[in-house]
């Protein structure tokens, strides 16, 4: 549930823009990079509960979360190329003057729209499918040992032609978040650390979760010599360390959590994740129409939008017809989605 209004925060980004003061923004950028740990845990999450079925049965695995997130992504990638961002130049320009915009931007680097979808969030299900699919195949043709290898060196190609380019200049075909260069590392990090039974003290996991969440914060004041803002940064060196550190601990402490109102929202984090920008898009436009705006809006915002997803995703799921856009249904083997879904 932190992961999730973690994701939403880095969103609606608080406290950030010519209201505020320099030290105020700078500010805002801490809290975007502190918010970052979200989707590199929701991916070590994802390969220590898939790594049993991955290894045992690597090609129907593998399409078992094809399929339906697949259909997910195709779904909300037409919703969000249809959604209007700006309400005001639909009523003053019309609808196709708004989103023609929007179209061309994408059609500028189409391959790195390929690896993003209709809107910039839902990158995470092709980076996902990059790394299971990069997993199930070296494991199918009995490559296993190459999965660290190349994750390892995937996530530096990453980071040179990435937040490291102008001090490694490095170039990749696509925006480096995306496709597997950030997602086979942290995915490959629960795989292994299943597979290996490694597990982590307590006050390990804590000094590689704060390490890693410093080293993020001094990676991205150093960058900001080469004037890179600290808000664009999507993973660093200390990335890995963040999300390895907080899975252990939660790992440590099982009971966390185990309440049923959590168990039945953490089921709707997948639609929460590919919805909330719906309802995020709504409430800025309703803002800005009704003028409220600087740090009541930035208190608002977030928990608002995280509650209005909530209540989406449920009305979403009594429709029989629009189920499949926030429900994670695997055929086989079952247990696997069950637990993405978690």
């Amino acid at each position: 549930m932190l992961a999730i209004f973690a994701v939403v925060t880095i969103h609606a980004g608080p406290l950030r823009g010519e209201l505020y003061s320099e030290n105020i923004n700078t500010l805002s950028d801490v809290i975007n990079q502190v918010c970052r740990f979200a989707v590199p845990f929701f991916f070590v999450l994802t390969g220590f509960f898939v790594q049993p079925k991955l290894t045992q049965a690597p090609k129907e695995t593998f399409l078992g979360y094809a399929k339906p997130l697949m259909v997910i992504w195709l779904a909300w990638s037409a919703v969000y190329l249809a959604l209007p961002f700006r309400f005001d130049l639909v009523f003053t320009e019309g609808y196709l003057a708004e989103r023609s915009g929007y179209w061309d931007y994408l059609l500028q680097t189409p391959l790195n729209t390929l690896f993003e979808g209709g809107l910039v969030h839902l990158w995470y299900i092709p980076g996902l499918l990059c790394a299971l699919g990069i997993l199930a195949l070296l494991i199918g043709n009995g490559q296993q040992s190459l999965i660290v290898p190349l994750a390892l060196g995937l996530y530096v190609w990453g980071l040179g032609a990435g937040s490291y380019q102008p001090v490694m200049e490095g170039t990749a075909p696509i925006f480096t978040r995306n496709g597997p260069f950030f997602s086979l590392l942290m995915v490959t990090a629960g795989f292994e650390l299943r597979r290996r039974n490694i597990t982590f003290s307590n006050s390990m996991s804590w000094m590689m979760f704060v390490g890693g969440t410093v080293l993020i914060l001094a990676e991205g004041t150093f960058l900001g010599r080469y004037d890179i803002w600290m808000a664009n940064h999507d993973f660093l060196l200390g990335t890995p360390l963040i999300a390895i550190g907080l899975f252990s601990l939660l790992k440590n402490h099982p009971q966390l959590g185990n309440k049923p109102l959590v168990h039945a929202l953490s089921k709707r984090v997948l639609g929460v994740y590919v919805a909330h920008f719906v309802p995020l898009i709504i409430l800025f436009n309703l803002f800005g129409i009704s003028g409220i705006e600087g740090l009541t809006k930035d208190l608002l915002v977030a928990p608002l939008t995280l509650l209005l997803s909530f209540a989406l995703v449920f009305g979403l799921e009594k429709l029989p017809f629009t189920r499949f856009l926030v429900q994670f249904e695997k055929s086989s083997p079952r247990r696997v989605g069950e637990k993405l879904e978690s």
